[in-house]
């Protein structure tokens, strides 16, 4: 067996290492789903405030119409 490893060899061994299944950004399957969006049950939080703080902004900028009266 010896015959057969030369000085290249080690590359092969330590190649699963550098090479990943296509999880990105050099993760491990774990690490991707550990760090991937969790499912809330309140729903869209993140843009339901942030649509109800840009209509307070706006009603505060706006002039008010006049009333017909």
């Amino acid at each position: 067996m010896s015959d057969e490893v030369d000085e290249y060899e080690h590359f092969n061994y330590e190649q699963d290492k550098f090479v990943n299944s296509g999880s990105g950004k050099q993760r491990s399957k774990k690490e991707v789903s550990e760090h991937t969006n969790k499912h809330d049950p309140c729903g869209h939080v993140r843009k339901l405030v942030t649509k109800m703080q840009n209509t307070e902004a706006n009603r505060k900028e706006a002039p008010k119409p006049p009333k017909n009266t």
